[in-house]
């Protein structure tokens, strides 16, 4: 690195562009024995890339004048990089064992400081001084956007008037004295090596992968937050490497699923959801670098700060596999496995320097690690862990708390949680002892209520779950269910959420066919338009003037692409919307009310307390609200409002619910929509599913025999009420027992 080099001319060397992922130097050589005809350049870069607009630019010395910072050569490249994800550029003489993709007149200069730039919108020329009072500081960069430098050093300490200066962090040389004649990026780390001046020796590979150079950087994932109660503010990785190793040129890679959109099926396994470059990031002098948002709240632990949204870990309950790997040349939304059998098809990547998997749930999902951190088995389900670290001293993966530093699990910075302490011990653990009992370990069993005494009171999640705790429970875990009552009109059957872009949301309602539903008006209930938690806010406004109940007895409102019966409206007299029209992760609740007078953005609860202050209707017809948090006061969310109230799903508001066909009692569905629909439960404009068990207990299909069809919706509603056989509310091993029992029966 140049040693003059300015904090801002570093900033500037590595600022991000659209293409910094997608196009890199990966190979040079600019001299050779005799006559220079096997000049090259090599990129990668992901298959499809286009390099219109890019240019290898190329800054030393002048032939008279400046010493310093002047553009020696000039490469306009075109074209589009193949399926081998190399782009190869050289002379017309070229005679070694490639094709290149582009030929061009090199002006390579050897024996001397060089920087090599790839770049965007260059408007320089040839002779052009960019360094203008030879400081070592680029006055002037003539393009939009930088995406790879090097620079072929001769002399590491330059002064500027007998050595010129060089511009780019990353470096190669000196050799024996002089500059490289053959440099190559190492297939196995981020290192820069440099080959031999004869082209016999080996080392070239141009448009094939490079050699490996045997210094992959010692580099280790030790403890990973993915999610937390409320907003994932504390999102952050920590890893174990060499003090003062650097980690340009990697990539943090993460293989999880792809949501389904339009035509396309939802994709469990195999799919790149993130690529975040982690040049800048350097490990500091105690061993342990901590990557974290702009918006933790330890941030005096951080050790390097992403972009915004950098770390973009999703947080629904399948596997997750990260990676840090050298060499990429993928790109996000890629399907790696394309067949779905557990093995990369193909790795966008040079190596792989370290990885870790995080297992969910689900058996139809893959890993990519043989570092795991198991699924997270609470009183409430099975769920993808939001926190995993390698236990002191042996290693071993753990899983942490969901709460952030709640119960000491999170150690980022300092030495990770002893394998001896055993399990984080949090709430919602089934060990963790009831809410309505005094206990001497802190936490109870029941998560929300467990989150909402906490919140009142810290030391019943510190210290101990004493009386006082016992008796704040009873006025914080008090909360409404919704009642089986079977009414018309009714609200049938909603989903607000579902993996990826929420494109499929609806809200079904139920009644006589050919009534007539002008009066009335189906309005949601939230928070404000900000974002902010104030409660009580009218979110959405379907007013059904001019509709009447179809022929099957069910009306389906929803965006365009679901074919609903009427659209969902932006709002009174709005356009429809397409997707995302309904808020997920919160309280939600859904009113049919006649004689709406109110209108959108409304604050129904003025002063916030769970109680309208105004109600904008002549009479409440049907109601029910979807809760994430059953607290009073809630947590993390605005009240919910009306007797009926279905939720949490785990620490989750509801996917999706639905209600029996027979008894009007509300059920919560599954949160993947194809599992749903497997099981029977997701319904959107047909009739719903016929739930009194005493008609058949165990025949889920209707069939007459309790049989593999019916154990399948059992399983596949594990966790949720949807599969409930003894009437306990919840699928689990009790009901399995209850089927089994009648297993093979023929229903009379």
């Amino acid at each position: 690195m140049n040693h003059r080099a300015t904090v801002a001319t570093l900033a500037l060397f590595l600022a991000p562009t659209a293409l910094a992922q997608s196009v890199a130097f990966s190979e040079i050589r600019v001299d050779e024995p005799g006559f220079d005809l096997s000049e090259y350049v090599e990129l990668t870069g992901a298959a499809g890339t286009t390099l219109d607009g890019l240019s290898v630019v190329v800054v030393g010395d002048g032939d008279a004048g400046s010493p310093n910072g002047v553009v020696e050569s000039v490469i306009a490249l075109s074209g589009t990089i193949g399926s081998s994800g190399r782009f190869l550029v050289a002379e017309a003489t070229f005679s070694l064992t490639a094709t290149p993709d582009l030929y061009a007149d090199f002006e390579f200069e050897s024996s001397d400081n060089t920087t090599f730039f790839l770049v965007s919108g260059f408007t320089g020329g040839l002779g052009t001084d960019l360094d203008t009072n030879d400081d070592g500081t680029l006055d002037s960069t003539p393009w939009t956007g930088l995406l790879s430098s090097v620079a072929f050093v001769r002399n590491a300490l330059p002064d500027g008037v007998t050595n010129e200066f060089y511009y780019s962090n990353t470096t190669v040389g000196p050799v024996d004295g002089d500059s490289p004649a053959h440099a190559y990026l190492c297939s196995d780390s981020s290192a820069w090596k440099a080959g031999a001046l004869d082209t016999a020796a080996g080392y070239d590979t141009p448009g094939t992968a490079n050699p490996a150079c045997g210094s992959t950087i010692a580099l280790a994932f030790s403890e990973v937050r993915t999610k937390q109660y409320g907003a994932d503010v504390d999102e952050y990785v920590e890893f174990i490497g060499t003090p003062g190793a650097s980690l340009a040129g990697l990539v943090y890679v993460v293989l999880g699923d792809r949501a389904a959109s339009g035509t396309t099926p939802a994709d469990y396994v195999g799919h790149v959801e993130m690529a975040l470059p982690l040049d800048g990031a350097v490990v500091p002098v105690d061993g342990r670098l901590v990557i974290a948002e702009p918006t933790v709240t330890f941030p005096l632990n951080v050790d390097w700060v992403t972009p915004a949204d950098g770390l973009n870990f999703e947080d629904n309950s399948t596997s997750r596999t990260h990676l840090v790997v050298s060499g990429w040349i993928g790109q996000v939304n890629t399907d790696l496995d394309t067949n779905n059998d557990g093995t990369l098809d193909t790795t966008p990547w040079s190596g792989v320097v370290a990885s870790l998997a995080f297992r969910g749930p689900y058996t139809t999902d893959h890993v990519y690690s043989s570092n795991v951190v198991p699924v997270d088995t609470t009183s409430t389900g099975s769920y993808t862990a939001a926190h995993g670290y390698a236990c002191s001293p042996q290693g071993d993966w753990q899983v942490g708390a969901f709460m952030y530093y709640l119960s000491g699990g999170d150690t980022p910075g300092t030495a990770n949680r002893d394998c001896a302490a055993g399990p984080v011990l949090e709430c919602g653990e089934s060990i963790a002892g009831a809410c309505n009992e005094a206990h001497a370990n802190p936490f109870c069993s029941d998560v929300n209520c467990c989150y909402a005494v906490c919140t009142l009171d810290p030391s019943c999640c510190n210290e101990a779950w004493d009386a006082a705790c016992v008796t704040q429970a009873a006025t914080s875990c008090a909360v409404a269910t919704a009642s089986c009552e079977f009414i018309d009109v009714r609200i049938n059957e909603i989903r607000i959420d579902m993996t990826g872009t929420d494109t499929l949301e609806f809200v079904e309602l139920a009644g006589t066919p050919g009534a007539s539903l002008g009066d009335l008006t189906l309005i949601v209930i939230g928070d404000a338009p900000s974002g902010t938690s104030v409660s009580g806010f009218i979110e959405r406004v379907r007013p059904l003037v001019g509709v009447m109940m179809p022929v099957d007895g069910t009306l389906l409102i929803g965006n365009p692409l679901t074919n609903p019966d009427v659209g969902n409206g932006a709002g009174t007299g709005g356009a429809n919307l397409a997707d995302n029209w309904l808020e997920n992760s919160d309280n939600l609740t859904f009113f049919l009310v006649r004689g709406f007078t109110g209108a959108i953005n409304t604050d129904l609860d003025t002063n916030d307390d769970g109680t309208f202050d105004s109600t904008p209707w002549v009479e409440v017809i049907d109601s029910i609200a979807l809760i994430e948090s059953p607290t009073t006061p809630p947590i993390g969310t605005e009240f919910a409002y009306g007797p009926n109230r279905i939720g949490p799903d785990g620490v989750f508001v509801p996917g999706h619910v639905w209600r029996c066909q027979d008894t009007g009692c509300w059920n919560i569905g599954l949160f993947d929509i194809a599992s749903n629909q497997t099981a029977g439960n997701e319904t959107p404009g047909l009739s719903n599913v016929v739930c009194d068990a005493s008609d058949c207990l165990g025949d889920f299909n209707d069939d007459g025999v309790r049989d593999g069809a019916d154990l399948g919706s059992i399983l596949a509603a594990w966790g949720t009420s949807s599969g409930d056989v003894n009437g306990d509310g919840v699928t689990d091993g009790a009901d399995l027992g209850a089927f089994l029992a009648v297993f093979g029966i023929p229903c009379e």
